[in-house]
């Protein structure tokens, strides 16, 4: 009799504890949830207003500020580059 109450027991602590994983894997899904929602709210907006509002013209002046900044570091990557090839011409 004690040894069936043992596993009873034993077995719905294990029931337990599994469902406390598969929820906490849940919740970390779930997290993650209001800012997609947020983010897609936030692009079905900027859709709706028109092409000279700041916020748009904010938006899109930023992401050509990102490919400027993006070709300044391959100029300067390449730059580095070439400086790294001569230095060891003129050492010699």
């Amino acid at each position: 009799m004690k040894k069936m109450l043992f596993l009873v027991l034993l077995s719905l602590a294990g029931g337990f504890v599994v469902r406390q994983l598969l929820q906490g894997e849940q919740r970390e899904r779930l997290a993650h949830l209001p800012a997609t929602v947020m983010a897609k709210c936030m692009e079905i907006c900027m859709e709706m207003l028109p092409e000279d509002s700041p916020p748009k013209v904010f938006v899109s002046s930023m992401s050509r500020l990102q490919e400027q900044i993006e070709q300044l570091l391959a100029l300067q990557q390449e730059r580095n580059d070439l400086l790294r090839e001569r230095l060891p011409a003129q050492e010699a």
